[in-house]
């Protein structure tokens, strides 16, 4: 289904709602896209510690649905009107959208297209794939709400099971798989597995697909340390497979990154996941498949931009 031509003809708003937005190339991103697509929509920042703004501007006629970030992404769960399965079962959105019923009603919906992201990084990308009768373990390297996300992708995307977690921080771990165990969408149950030593690394089967969802700097503390520990014995196994490294600023080629090269994995950059994930976003506001979209020359314009702004330090542009 194409574009229709109201959306064409019809000026509209989006957003990306979170506190601080300094460094991100959202509005590129999802500017470009519609430039392309010959729709007349913005995207803009709004940097805004009060989630109850996404309520207020959602009721302007102009308001077809927003991004949300960091601090809100959890809050936002309770102001909307329904999530969608991923939204219950991560436990935080960072997309919301009108739903329109058939009697001409309508509620706001939360999503979470991070989901995407990370599926979207493996899929799209050449790199080792499992096939549908294919069931092998997955590993997390974090335990924020990326990492959420990411268990959510590849326990239901990309066949993973069980998903291993590790992180610095135990508490993190033990919340996180304490939410999954409650979660609200009761379908949703993956077997995980909190890797705290190396020993206990050592004696696992290899995972086949890595997300890591940490920060960008040396481990410097006897819990990164062990972590970073942990990790290395898992990228050393005979059997290797693809990592997606979140982190994309303030560089795309991160110490993760080279780790992973050097013990001969895969590496796909976090700028990529963005990109998606933002794609996904777009598909659900513009009501099209992603066929429509100029996918491509999006993707080159933003994975450019971003490359550019990693060598010379310069701020991402505002639109």
């Amino acid at each position: 289904m194409p574009i229709s031509e109201q959306v064409k003809s019809t000026p509209a708003k989006t957003y990306l709602f979170g506190y601080p937005l300094k460094r991100t190339y959202a509005p590129l991103l999802h500017n470009t896209l519609t430039r392309l697509s010959g729709v007349p929509r913005t995207y803009s920042k709004w940097e805004t510690r009060n989630i109850e703004d996404i309520l207020v501007e959602s009721k302007k006629p102009e308001f077809v649905g927003s991004a949300v970030t960091m601090p809100h992404k959890v809050a936002v769960c309770a102001l909307v009107d329904e999530l969608t399965p991923e939204g219950k079962a991560i436990g935080a959105c960072n997309t919301v959208f009108w739903r329109y019923g058939a009697d001409g009603s309508r509620k706001l919906v939360g999503h979470n297209t991070d989901t995407i992201g990370v599926r979207d990084s493996f899929l799209q990308g050449d790199v080792p794939r499992l096939t549908e009768a294919q069931t092998k373990p997955g590993l997390i390297m974090g335990g924020g709400g990326a990492s959420r996300a990411a268990v959510y992708a590849l326990a239901v995307y990309l066949n993973c099971s069980p998903i291993y977690v590790i992180n610095r921080d135990d508490s993190e771990v033990d919340a996180m798989l304490a939410d999954f165990a409650n979660s609200r969408l009761p379908s949703f149950r993956p077997e995980m597995i909190h890797v705290k030593t190396v020993e206990q690394a050592e004696s696992l089967p290899a995972p086949a697909y890595i997300v890591s969802a940490i920060p960008d700097y040396p481990p410097c503390t006897d819990a990164e340390k062990n972590a970073r520990a942990c990790f290395e014995i898992m990228l050393s196994k005979p059997e290797k497979g693809a990592i997606l490294e979140m982190c994309y600023n303030p560089r795309t080629w991160t110490d993760i990154c080279q780790v992973a090269q050097d013990n001969f994995w895969t590496v796909i950059t976090g700028d990529i996941a963005m990109i998606w994930q933002g794609i996904e976003q777009q598909k659900i506001w513009l009501n099209c498949p992603q066929e429509e979209l100029p996918v491509k020359e999006t993707f080159d314009r933003v994975r450019a931009q971003v490359e550019s702004d990693n060598k010379t330090g310069a701020d991402p542009p505002q639109e």
